[in-house]
């Protein structure tokens, strides 16, 4: 349940229909009647903003935790990699993260996409739609790019080895 809740919140993030600056009421309606209808359960608004703020903690919380220093996760097979020694302060500081000492988090590539995504990037239309007298763009930019050769001041050509 809280699986199709979490992905129709995304795909509200997703199709543009939620801006950052916005209340996210209309998202959490969807989400509650999309899993109102799937498992016919009779879910609440108030419901669905529990669920989303208790989303929100742990995409903090987990944020936090991977971004410590001395602290690697690794996406697959989505582990957390941390000195036994160093889940001591951790516990002190956050006692809730230690959850993740033996669980990473599940849902975390979701949890991305509906806090971390910023106003600008949430929908990305094609330039197309935007700047239709803009169609050739990115041909207009190849042809202006310059090769990997460069020139040098005795006119041999020389190679960039960055």
């Amino acid at each position: 349940m809280e699986r199709c809740f979490i992905l129709e919140l995304v795909r509200k993030v997703e199709s543009g229909s939620y801006n950052d600056g916005q209340p996210f009421d209309d998202a959490i309606h969807s989400a509650v009647a999309f899993v109102t209808v799937v498992f016919g359960m009779n879910l609440t608004f108030n419901i669905g903003l529990a669920r989303l703020n208790y989303m929100k903690e742990r995409h903090e919380m987990f944020s936090w935790l991977i971004n410590r220093p001395s602290v690697r996760w690794i996406t697959r097979p989505n582990i957390v990699l941390v000195n036994e020694s160093l889940w001591d302060d951790i516990g002190r500081e956050k006692p809730s993260a230690l959850a993740y000492w033996f669980d990473t988090e599940p849902a975390w590539e979701e949890l991305k996409i509906i806090f971390d995504v910023p106003e600008n990037e949430l929908y990305h239309p094609s330039d197309d739609e935007v700047y239709p007298q803009n169609k050739n763009l990115q041909e207009e930019i190849e042809v202006r790019m310059p090769s990997e050769e460069n020139e040098n001041s005795e006119g041999e050509s020389t190679v960039d080895k960055a």
